[in-house]
């Protein structure tokens, strides 16, 4: 896990075979299905009349589909098989899209996420395995270019929907996308080969090691802090550091791209340090830039400190899930939907936290969560780290 030849080693003459970039598109599809929520949420309150908690229902209903798949998947997947279940994934999350396009009312929309989460979970519960599978060793080279090419994903989302609205289109133009590119995906490549589960049942069924669920916690603290920034930096641009509501989503935009060109530049330093290092350097590099965020100085000092902590945060996802298939061994199935559930649970619980945090605090201070949940996810690495050695 932290032998810097060995991946390096590993990297050398990796295959990307089509089966690889399934999985990327895929995971790269899954994301921008959460990110497209995001941006059409506004425009959705705005045309059905929604309240606050109605809109957040929206995010948990996305929240529940992983929750429900992180803890049954695997005996689906295993009943019916990883190239079945993908395809079904697919074709399931462009369904729940599409009634999403199409809701006149909140239970549709609601229940239009729930139908997006319940099916695309299932992408994140495969493909992790399957990368694994494929590249061994190489499979933390594996998840560092899957996950760039999910900010991309992620970053697409915004930008067709802002595009649709600046032509005059409508916005739910962006949802129209999201049905013909996963629909696309599913045509593309339903006849390419997903190999099956290698391990025998006994092996699969193995217990979960307590190192894996260190790494579980440690990706689920990296998701929460992600999400305490990612949803509310608008908010604390503007109504902290002072800059206009233009200006304040302009600004914003910084941790996106401290996310993009981190998980861009991860492809190449999984090659050349340690898988230890980088998790405590990412980790350390967030910190440092919340110092600058949260200062109360220049915007620009805010806006660069928000840079930075995207940078330091974009790493932990994919090195969380690394750690964490590793640790558990044989039963990688299992893990895979396992890990699922963190992000979902992360997702479900931070806005609510977070909220309640800033009506009794201020949002000044409940930005605090953001180095919380980083102390938390290095606390829940060095536990990990000192329970796979004690196993090993």
């Amino acid at each position: 896990m932290t032998a810097t030849s060995d991946v390096a080693a590993a990297d050398r003459g990796m295959r990307r075979d089509p089966v690889t970039w399934y999985c990327y598109l895929t995971l790269g599809y899954f994301t921008y299905l959460n990110a497209i929520q995001g941006n059409i949420l506004p425009f959705l309150r705005a045309e059905l009349g929604l309240s606050y908690g109605a809109v957040s229902l929206h995010a948990s209903a996305l929240a529940v589909g992983s929750l429900v798949v992180g803890t049954i998947g695997d005996r689906a997947i295993s009943a019916f098989g990883r190239r079945r279940m993908l395809t079904v994934a697919l074709l399931g999350g462009a369904a729940g899209i599409t009634l999403l396009s199409l809701a006149d009312a909140a239970w549709q929309s609601i229940g239009s996420c729930l139908v997006m989460g319940c099916f695309g979970a299932f992408i994140p519960a495969i493909t992790s395995v399957v990368l694994a599978d494929l590249h061994g060793a190489r499979r933390d080279v594996a998840y560092a270019e899957a996950n760039a090419l999910c900010y991309v994903f992620a970053i697409a989302a915004p930008v067709i929907s802002a595009l649709a609205v600046w032509l005059g289109w409508s916005w739910r133009t962006g949802l129209v996308a999201g049905t013909i590119g996963g629909i696309g995906i599913a045509l593309m490549f339903l006849r390419t080969p997903v190999p099956a589960q290698r391990a025998p049942a006994a092996s699969s069924a193995a217990p979960l090691p307590a190192a894996f669920w260190a790494f579980w916690l440690m990706l689920a603290f990296s998701v929460a802090a992600e999400f305490s920034a990612l949803l509310w930096a608008p908010s604390y641009l503007g109504q902290v550091v002072g800059l206009s509501p233009s200006l304040a989503a302009i600004g914003a935009g910084a941790f996106f791209a401290g996310m993009l060109t981190g998980r861009t530049i991860s492809i190449r330093l999984v090659r050349l340090f340690s898988l230890r290092n980088l998790a405590l350097g990412s980790i350390t590099t967030g910190l440092l830039g919340f110092l600058a965020y949260w200062s109360r100085g220049e915007p620009a000092v805010a806006i660069g400190g928000l840079f930075v902590i995207g940078l330091g945060i974009a790493m932990l996802f994919p090195l969380s899930l690394g750690f964490g298939m590793t640790a558990a061994g044989p039963a990688g199935a299992r893990a895979s939907a396992r890990l699922v559930v963190a992000p979902g649970l992360a997702v479900l619980l931070n806005p609510p936290l977070l909220g309640t945090i800033a009506d009794h605090a201020g949002l000044w201070l409940a930005q605090l969560t953001i180095p919380a949940f980083l102390a938390l996810a290095v606390a829940a690495f060095l536990v990990g780290e000192r329970l796979a050695k004690r196993a090993a």
